[in-house]
């Protein structure tokens, strides 16, 4: 087993490549030795989770055999006795089948979050998900590091300054978090390495730091993911409160032990109506909305899209939005045994659809990206809902290659264009400025031709597998709404991605800035120092304009490794050909192929397509003109364009709220905490004077009057003491004298 005992390096080596980077002089001031560190401790990484996975293959599944157990359903039926239509759908709740695990005590704990010896205790777990998750992660991820050598090359920085290292230093912590994440054998693990994620993102999308958009960004996707972060961490809290355990397991003690599942399945929760397994389910789902960028949370991805294209290639397939997928997949037998299932499938279903139309109206090609990751996450949710965590999985790990394949080449496109229209976004990215770029770029043109045929989900690539049985199950299972709307969706997908095709890559180059034939050589060089000066807009250095071209090596090495995998990577699971590795490497029984709902699919996407076809191949002659589709929906296309004005709504309700009550808790602290603080040091000041006063003309002058008269009286005493006998019988007549007066007078 030395791979699967070597497993606990796979999130540390990238961990170690951000800690030398960070820490190492001598390589964080390198950008050549920053990049170096990052690849080859993640191309280790990934040798090694190949390794888990290839060992898993080949040794039938992982060593240890959890104990006999079913998932006991809320009503107190056995899962997969219940509902036979779900049969092949049901977790073997050991892990997932057979599993590796270890741990190690990190800490005594009293209240131990991982058995009841009082010791803490954290460690890793191997099974099918995720060995397959870890394959993917770090391919994905290498692929997307190497083509940040080229594609941040021309990234000028003041002499001195690590910028680059600081970039390679963020996607290797990025990658780090969600490898530990994934690997993580409790929930307490995983939600570090969770929250490492959200930071790591927040500094990625910022990493242009010096852009207002880029700042406001990074704020928006930090705070809107902590939204369903709060959730997700009183979900975790409930889980530990009703079980005393976080650790992934069928075991006495842990999670996913039948008799605790049967429990709170049937178990009330404060909240009426609801038990408390949905009650949990709900809350830990409420991280997956924020992370994975569901209605009504999905507003922070889009503008994701300010960090370099890299991160958007790392946060779109291989980490950030993938994590909130495989949080329901991690805890799918919590959601098995609660009621919110079709809550789910609500959820995915209508971000699919709510997606996929925003994404027909965009001009930015990393924007229409965007809204196609929402949409297809959107399936991978709906999928989850309806129970078909196979098919979901399976999506995300195809869907992870060719949408880092189409981010990639999205750059790759970028790059190219920059050297005609400068290094604005606005026109570098916007597909208007585009038009006949394969003539320029052959090789991105074919690599994103594969990714976009994946993605439109047509045979044999990898999105017509993967996406069609998550449709076929939704029909299958007679969710007919559910299906419905998929349908719709992936008809959608087939349109847009098809008139960013026809718009990008055919017709006529519509790049406008001057070309250098058309100038004076004074002209050329004035042209010249504003695209250098315009280098902070998008973090690349200047070329005086001309024709696009193609990326370097270093950039289209990993295009067409990806493309190999959008085209391939859905054979694993091809039922049509009676292939189910993948159902049978996750201990699921394959599902019957039946040929109605691919077929309906193939033909949905082909009729997407064909209509993107004939709209845009005579579109855009110039880059000024309107978007044919824009003339004939009108309002219907403004709402489309301004993303059914979500962001807006948000602003002028939850925002413009948050900062009116900002500003009165403002307006409270100065003009009356602060008063009401002044007011009582004053008082105070006033008190202090007046206890001065009589502390010292009071107390002090007394005290002092009593002590000069006790001195006076002492002297006085002293000299009466003469010694002499006469004087003592002279006191003596006196007093007599003074008591007899006193006396007579008296009575």
């Amino acid at each position: 087993m030395p791979f699967f005992d070597l497993a606990w390096l796979i999130p540390l080596l990238p961990l170690a490549a951000f800690v030398l980077i960070t820490l190492v002089p001598a390589i964080g001031r390198s950008r050549k030795a920053s990049y170096t560190t990052a690849i080859a401790l993640l191309a280790i990484s990934t040798v090694i989770a190949w390794g888990v996975l290839f060992q898993a293959v080949i040794d039938d599944g992982f060593p240890t055999t959890p104990e006999p157990a079913e998932l006991v359903t809320g009503e107190g039926a056995v899962a997969e006795s219940a509902d036979a239509e779900h049969a092949e759908h049901v977790v073997p709740f050991g892990g997932f089948g057979k599993f590796y695990a270890r741990s190690f005590a990190w800490a005594p704990d009293s209240l131990s979050l991982s058995d009841r010896s009082g010791t803490f205790k954290i460690g890793y777990r191997l099974d099918a998900p995720v060995a397959l998750m870890l394959a993917m992660v770090t391919l994905a991820a290498l692929c997307i590091h190497i083509f940040s050598v080229g594609y941040m090359a021309h990234d000028e920085f003041p002499a001195g300054h690590q910028r680059q290292s600081r970039f390679f230093s963020y996607i290797a912590l990025f990658t780090a978090s969600m490898l530990g994440m994934t690997l993580a054998d409790n929930l307490l693990l995983f939600f570090i390495c969770w929250e490492l994620m959200g930071l790591c993102s927040f500094l990625l999308i910022g990493f242009w730091y010096f852009k207002p958009s880029a700042r406001e960004a990074a704020k928006k996707a930090f705070i809107t993911t902590r939204i369903g972060d709060v959730g997700m961490l009183l979900g975790i809290l409930y889980i530990y409160n009703a079980s005393g355990s976080l650790t992934f397991g069928t075991a006495p003690g842990q999670i996913f032990n039948p008799e605790f599942l049967t429990a709170i399945g049937n178990a009330p929760s404060l909240i009426s109506g609801m038990t408390v397994a949905s009650a949990m389910a709900l809350l830990l789902f409420m991280g997956t909305v924020g992370k994975s960028a569901q209605f009504p949370l999905h507003v922070w991805l889009p503008d994701a899209m300010e960090g370099p294209t890299p991160v958007s290639a790392l946060i779109h397939a291989a980490t950030m939005v993938a994590a909130g997928v495989f949080l329901v997949v991690r805890t799918f037998p919590i959601f098995v045994a609660s009621d919110i299932l079709p809550v789910v499938a609500f959820i995915g279903a209508f971000t699919a659809l709510f997606a996929a139309l925003i994404a027909v109206a965009q001009y930015d090609i990393k924007r229409i990206l965007a809204f196609s990751t929402l949409s297809q996450l959107g399936f991978m949710v709906a999928a989850l809902g309806i129970g078909a965590w196979v098919p979901a999985l399976f999506h995300l790990l195809t869907h992870a290659f060719f949408k880092a394949l189409l981010f990639l080449g999205s750059g790759s496109v970028i790059h190219g264009m920059e050297a005609t229209v400068g290094h604005d976004p606005a026109k570098a990215q916007d597909i208007r400025n585009m038009g006949a770029i394969r003539k320029f770029m052959p090789v991105t043109f074919f690599t994103y031709i594969a990714g976009y045929l994946a993605l439109a989900g047509i045979f044999p690539f990898a999105g017509f597998w993967s996406k069609d049985e998550i449709v076929a199950d939704a029909l299958k299972e007679s969710h007919y709404v559910v299906y419905g709307v998929l349908t719709a969706a992936a008809f959608l997908t087939a349109f847009y991605m098809t008139r960013q095709i026809m718009v990008v890559f055919f017709g006529k180059f519509r790049g406008y800035d001057p070309r250098p034939n058309d100038i004076d050589h004074s002209e050329a060089v004035a042209v010249a120092a504003h695209a250098h000066d315009d280098h902070a807009d998008h973090g690349h250095h200047a070329h005086t304009a001309h024709d696009p071209h193609e990326s370097p090596r270093s950039m289209t090495g990993p295009l067409i490794v990806l493309a190999l995998f959008a085209t391939l990577a859905g054979f694993v699971n091809a039922g049509m050909f009676g292939i189910h590795w993948l159902s049978d490497f996750l201990n699921q029984k394959a599902p019957e192929f039946t040929p109605t709902a691919p077929l309906i699919a193939t033909v949905t996407a082909l009729l997407g397509i064909f209509l993107g076809y004939l709209v845009y191949r005579n579109a855009f002659a110039r880059a000024t003109d309107r978007d044919p589709l824009a003339r004939a929906l009108g309002p219907i296309w403004v709402l489309l364009e301004n993303k059914f004005y979500v962001d807006e709504i948000y602003n002028k309700t939850i925002i413009a709220l948050t900062y009116g009550a900002g500003w009165l808790l403002s307006w409270i602290d100065r003009h009356v905490v602060d008063r009401v603080v002044n007011l009582t040091g004053l008082v105070t000041l006033f008190i202090g004077r007046f206890n001065f006063i009589i502390d010292d003309f009071t107390l002090n002058t007394g005290t002092d009057a009593m002590g000069e008269g006790t001195i006076i009286v002492g002297d006085g005493v002293r000299q009466s003491a003469t010694g002499k006998i006469q004087d003592y019988g002279a006191y003596i007549f006196g007093g007599v004298v003074v008591v007899a007066l006193i006396y007579l007078y008296a009575f």
